[in-house]
C-alpha cells in the first residue's frame, strides 16, 4: 500500500529582537523520516521601511523559498527543505530591509510526497475590510499550508481562517498591535480552486499586509 502525503504542525516560535537575521536554535522539526520535508512559514516586519526574505536555512542548508509577498513593512514567506535525519535543526531567517525588527516561524513536517515541487502557490496583498483571500489548486491527497501577517497599528482580537485549520494566532510578545497567524489542511481531495481566507476580527481593520499559501501532494 502506498503511503499518502501527510502534513503535521510541529511548533511556533517568535524572536522579538530587532535584527535582520533571526536564529532559532535547535528548533523542533518532528520525527525523522527518509521522506521528511521541513516546511517553514516565516513572518517578518520592518520598523520603518519595506522588507523581503533573502534566505531561510534549516540545519545550515538553504531551504527553497516557494512564495513570499512583495517588499513591505509586514511580510510572509513559505520555504521548505528535505531533512531526513534528526529531530531538531537550527533555522535561520534572513531579511533584506531598512530597519531591523521582529520575526516568527511556524514549522511543519511533511512526509510521503509524490513530487519534488509545490503543486501551486498563492499570495494575496489586496486586503479588503480585514480580509485576505484567494484560491489555490489542490492535488489528490494533497495538503495546503498558509500564513498571514497584517499591517501594524490595528486593534485585533484574532483571525478566522477558511480552507485551513488555524495552528497559531496572536500578537508578538513585545508589540500588541503586530499580529501573525498560520494554519494547514491535509488529506484533501482534488480541488482546482480551494478558497483560502484569513479574516481579521478587528475594531480597526488592517489596511495592508500579506497572506501566502503553498499546496503539495
Amino acid at each position: 500500500m502506498v503511503a499518502l502525503p501527510e502534513l503535521t504542525f510541529v511548533g511556533f516560535t517568535e524572536d522579538t529582537s530587532d535584527s535582520l537575521t533571526h536564529t532559532f536554535t535547535n528548533h523542533a522539526i518532528g520525527a525523522a523520516d527518509a521522506t521528511r520535508r521541513v516546511v517553514v512559514c516565516a513572518h517578518g516586519s520592518d520598523a520603518a521601511t519595506a522588507m523581503t526574505f533573502s534566505s531561510i536555512t534549516i540545519g545550515g542548508n538553504a531551504a527553497t523559498i516557494h512564495v513570499q509577498g512583495a517588499s513591505s513593512l509586514n511580510n510572509v514567506a513559505i520555504a521548505s527543505l528535505l531533512v531526513a535525519a534528526g529531530t531538531t535543526a537550527t533555522i535561520v531567517v534572513t531579511k533584506v530591509g531598512g530597519t531591523p525588527d521582529r520575526c516568527a516561524i511556524g514549522v511543519y513536517r511533511a512526509i510521503n510526497e509524490t513530487v519534488a515541487t509545490p503543486n501551486a502557490t498563492l499570495v494575496d496583498e489586496t486586503i479588503s475590510s480585514g480580509l485576505f483571500t484567494g484560491t489555490i489548486a489542490i492535488p489528490a491527497n494533497g495538503w495546503v499550508v498558509a500564513c498571514c501577517q497584517p499591517s501594524p497599528g490595528i486593534t485585533v482580537t484574532g483571525a478566522t481562517w477558511t480552507g485551513v485549520t488555524e495552528q497559531y494566532d496572536g500578537a508578538y510578545g513585545d508589540a500588541s498591535a503586530i499580529f501573525r497567524t498560520g494554519g494547514f489542511a491535509s488529506g484533501l481531495a482534488v480541488d482546482a480552486a480551494r478558497t483560502v481566507s484569513c479574516d481579521w476580527v478587528a475594531s480597526t481593520d488592517p489596511t495592508a499586509g500579506k497572506m501566502a499559501a503553498v499546496s503539495w501532494g
